[in-house]
């Protein structure tokens, strides 16, 4: 069995192996790279549509707020014009979750 050990831890033997592992760790590095910047692209692209939501998000909310001036002017305009009667009051309710941004 020493034989088969000394065999075994040759120079020679020692450097096959040393070579096969750094192989091995450059190709799994390789590989951890390549993923590493794919998934750097993809958190770029999601930080731009983020962006892009958000000033989307905030156009919506200035467009609300317009709507809801606006059907305060046409109500003013109808009691004006009309005394006695009261407009209907159809508006639809603000969800909680925006009544904080509008």
């Amino acid at each position: 069995m020493g034989e088969w050990l000394l065999a075994l831890l040759a120079p020679e033997r020692v450097q096959q192996f040393g070579i096969a592992a750094t192989a091995l760790l450059t190709a799994w590095t390789a590989r951890q790279s390549s993923q590493v910047k794919k998934l750097q692209a993809e958190v770029a692209e999601l930080k731009a549509g983020r962006a892009e939501d958000r000033e989307k998000f905030r156009e919506a909310i200035r467009f609300i707020r317009q709507l809801l001036r606006h059907i305060e002017h046409l109500d003013a305009f109808l009691s004006h014009h009309a005394p006695g009667q009261q407009p209907p009051d159809t508006r639809p309710a603000i969800p909680v979750s925006l009544e904080k941004e509008i």
